[in-house]
């Protein structure tokens, strides 16, 4: 009887640990907005989180090149053609693996990630 006090006594202990390890989570949005933030004012003006978005906070995910200049890329988990406006940049050049946005007469690159 105590052997089995004892060994239900670890697996419960064991697995309250396991359980501890499982709850480490990390949101990640993928260039979303996150659900919390309020989406309209004190004032009761929407608010929009893209417009603050800055060249880090982009992400290229992929591109589907036509050399004809029909290309399209995928940013922050939305599809965007040439001269597409992006949170204030303005998407000028799609290449295979980067695209060149411009904004207050700069320019950017987004590179695809290699691995994912």
């Amino acid at each position: 009887m105590r052997y089995l006090v004892l060994v239900f006594f670890i697996f419960l202990s064991s697995s309250a640990a396991l359980a501890e390890e499982k709850t480490s989570f990390v949101y990640d949005s993928h260039g979303k907005r996150d659900p919390f933030w309020s989406l309209v004012s004190p004032s009761g003006a929407v608010i929009t989180y893209d417009k603050n978005l800055r060249h880090g906070d982009l992400s290229l995910e992929g591109v589907i090149y036509d050399p004809k200049g029909k290309s399209l890329a995928i940013i922050n988990g939305k599809v965007f053609k040439i001269g597409s406006q992006i949170a204030g940049y303005t998407l000028f050049k799609v290449e295979e693996s980067r695209v060149f946005l411009t904004k207050d007469s700069k320019e950017f690159v987004l590179e695809l990630r290699k691995g994912r």
